[in-house]
């Protein structure tokens, strides 16, 4: 600007105040002549902008001194400015004041500057604060724009690029900058626009927990803190991390983890639907599962998943024996194939699927002791009582069943053929889990299964007749109990966590561009221009003459 276009700046304000209200009043209110010259050695011209600094004034001696007091050279020329004696060193004294105050006094300071008409800046940092408060151009050249050490916070760029429209512009370097002080709601803008990504890891530079989680949740939610997610607001990860503890069951129909808990639960019939829900890497994975059904082959890692077994087992009927040293989810199927074998009457693909569990001891103890005692079992039935009663004698040690098992055993051993009662446990002869309390139905429905077949009629009532029999002794000391332990023998209730689509980024939670936000980094901006601050007025026009 040059000094005729200041000059005539300047008498536009005065032209202004003068017919503003504040102005001066035709009752003489206000600084008298004499004062008003005194007052233009201070760079204040006009009744208007010197009541506006003498606020200003006061304001700053009304300011409770911080760590560091003002030097008391400034504090006594702002008071003698107050008293009528204005001072040519009064932007100096004000500067040195500001210096010890927080920002916001100087943003307040330099904002009387602008209304006031105040030549008490350098060119440069008058250029800057017509620019922030409005009435300079909207653009500016980049080398009329703040150097990084004039604007070291950042301040002066970011509002410059939010004027603009041009957030995608920033650097890093100088988002850098910004991200430490700059209220949420703009580092939210910088995220939309670009400008801040996740390797840029703004959470590191914020000082509060909930705002740290909040831009991980924004930018890599895998990291964030599960448990702050109910604070942040977070509602996907809060389900998300419910349904992956098992803590609620109870989905709203059709939702994602509806159709999730159904697939952990083994219900296949609504895998098609769960696939809309799914990212397309989880889709494939899906169908790799239902894939793998037709021969009983897995990848590993989905076999190392205990929640996607229920599925599994739903979906794969073995044709023959398993082998057990495949997978800990082969040995199980292995283990519940050979006992609803028995439970079915198929003691031919028991003993085959038994051969191979007994052999495999590298599994777990509990299951291997189960397969030890169905194959004494089977051996029992078959009256091969020496064979059960080596097989029983290695798990005797382990389960209180099992060792009445054996003294079952060795009691048969030592009863005459012909005293002996009917070897089959009597529960799985009615096709019946021992012990079952349903017995008395299931036996109602086999015998009208069986009403012309005279010998499985038979068989029907000796099993009926053992457990009325035991019932009422309260004595099943006479029947094999198998399984040991049925815990044993169940599928693993959990969250199939290879099938949960991973956390998505957090919606943002802030107003764009909020106005209260684009006030703070205005007012940053301002107060960094302290250091244009002039130690005495600049003079653009020293021939003329101020009235009022």
């Amino acid at each position: 600007m040059s000094r005729a276009e200041m000059v005539e700046a300047w008498r536009e304000r005065r032209r202004a105040r003068k017919a503003s209200p504040d102005g001066p009043t035709e009752d003489g209110g206000g600084p008298d002549g004499f004062t008003l010259r005194r007052w233009r050695r201070s760079g204040v011209f006009g009744a208007d902008a010197a009541r506006r600094v003498q606020r200003l004034l006061n304001d700053l001696l009304d300011v409770q001194p911080g760590e560091t007091p003002a030097p008391s050279w400034a504090v006594e020329t702002l008071r003698q400015c107050l008293a009528g004696t204005p001072d040519p060193q009064l932007p100096s004294a004000v500067r040195a004041v500001l210096e010890t105050l927080a920002p916001n006094h100087t943003a307040a300071a330099m904002t009387v500057v602008h209304e006031a008409g105040l030549p008490w800046l350098a060119p440069a940092g008058q250029r800057w604060l017509e620019h922030l408060l409005g009435s300079g151009p909207a653009t500016l050249e980049r080398e009329a724009r703040p150097s990084l050490t004039e604007d070291p916070s950042g301040a002066f760029a970011l509002q410059y690029a939010v004027r603009n429209e041009e957030l995608d512009t920033l650097t890093p370097a100088l988002c850098a900058r910004t991200l430490p002080w700059i209220p949420l709601g703009l580092v939210d803008d910088l995220i939309d626009a670009g400008a801040v990504a996740r390797d840029a890891e703004p959470w590191r530079l914020r000082s509060e927990e909930d705002e740290k989680q909040y831009l991980l949740a924004r930018l890599a939610p895998e990291e964030a803190d599960p448990d702050a997610a109910l604070t942040i607001g977070w509602e996907e990860a809060v389900q998300r991390q419910r349904f992956l503890a098992g803590e609620d069951d109870e989905w709203p129909e059709g939702s994602r983890y509806d159709l999730l808990q159904r697939a952990a639960d083994g219900d296949t019939s609504r895998l098609k639907e769960l696939e809309s829900f799914l990212p397309r890497p989880l889709v494939v994975r899906l169908r790799r599962v239902q894939d793998g059904a037709l021969t009983g082959n897995w990848d590993p890692d989905m076999l190392a998943d205990p929640g996607l077994w229920r599925l599994m087992s739903a979906l794969w009927e073995p044709k023959a024996a398993v082998n057990p040293a495949r997978s800990a989810f082969h040995a199980l199927v292995a283990l519940r194939y050979a006992y609803d074998a028995i439970c079915a009457g198929e003691l031919r693909s028991a003993r085959a699927q038994l051969e191979k569990l007994v052999a495999y001891e590298e599994g777990d103890p509990r299951q291997h002791a189960e397969a030890v005692n169905m194959s004494a079992y089977l051996a029992f039935v078959d009256e091969d009582l020496d064979s059960a009663l080596i097989t029983l004698t290695s798990v005797a040690d382990r389960h209180p069943q099992a060792e009445a098992n054996l003294e079952l055993v060795k009691r048969r051993r030592a009863t005459p053929r012909n005293a002996r009662p009917d070897a089959a446990n009597p529960y799985l002869e009615l096709r019946l889990p021992n012990g079952s309390p349903f017995w008395k139905q299931r036996y109602r429905d086999l015998r009208r299964e069986s009403v012309d077949d005279r010998d499985e009629a038979a068989r029907l009532n000796r099993a009926m007749r053992r457990i009325q029999q035991a019932e009422q002794a309260e004595d099943w000391s006479d029947i094999f109990g198998l399984p040991l332990d049925a815990d044993t023998f169940a599928l693993p209730s959990a969250p199939p966590v290879t099938l949960v689509p991973p956390a998505e980024p957090m919606p943002r939670r802030t107003e764009p561009e909020d106005p209260a936000d684009l006030t703070v980094v205005r007012d940053r901006a301002l107060a960094e221009l302290l250091p244009t601050l002039l130690n005495a007025p600049r003079r653009p026009d020293h021939q003329h003459r101020t009235t009022v």
